[in-house]
């Protein structure tokens, strides 16, 4: 089996600010404006109809492009022949090409997790030599997902000083001493939504 390396990005078409695309996903979340952008699936075949070729015939392991792309969205795309490994300790990974469910374990060398999985059908079909994806994020994330820091938090409401108990499941939250609507300021929320970074995902080519 043969292996692609894939690092992309698009630019969000509401705010300017980057949002990475870790898997072949449908739908994401700007974590800057808030907006959740569908990624069609006419967009995903014009990302791959040529870089598979590429990466099959034409690439030597090691070697890879970079593109910038100006089309359904500003895309950043870094893509290359390189044999799947660990995200963390660049380990080899050993895959078994049959796998027809989700796999997952920890690198023998650094315990990072490893997920091995089929694509989904819709994207099968529209790229039918990709056979698997390794460490590719399917999980389409959008403004409803849970905050990643569990229990409450204190901040102060900046009108009147009184304790406001923050979960982080809205922005806007209303001070009960002063009635006033405290809006969560950047830092306070990026704590509670970190911000996806960019990450390599590989795909397995017949």
């Amino acid at each position: 089996m043969i292996f692609g390396a894939i690092e992309i990005s698009i630019t969000c078409p509401k705010c300017d600010h980057p949002i990475p695309l870790n898997g072949p996903l449908e739908i994401v979340h700007c974590n800057h404006c808030q907006s959740d952008i569908t990624i069609p699936h006419d967009y995903w075949k014009g990302i791959f109809e040529d870089m598979v070729g590429e990466i099959k015939n034409e690439f030597k392991e090691g070697e890879g492009s970079n593109s910038n792309i100006f089309g359904m969205f500003k895309t950043t795309l870094m893509y290359g022949r390189l044999h799947a490994r660990c995200s963390n300790c660049k380990k080899d990974v050993t895959v078994d090409p049959n796998i027809d469910t989700v796999v997952t374990w920890n690198c023998p060398k650094c315990s990072t997790p490893i997920t091995v999985l089929p694509p989904p059908d819709w994207f099968r079909k529209l790229c039918p030599s990709i056979k698997l994806l390794v460490n590719a994020d399917l999980q389409s994330k959008t403004g409803e997902e849970t905050p990643a820091v569990s229990g409450p938090i204190v901040f102060s409401c900046p009108k009147c000083g009184g304790a406001l108990t923050v979960d982080g499941t809205k922005r806007l939250v209303p001070c009960e001493y002063c009635s006033v609507k405290v809006y969560l300021p950047d830092d306070l929320w990026i704590r509670l939504h970190p911000v996806k970074t960019k990450e390599r995902w590989f795909i397995g080519l017949e």
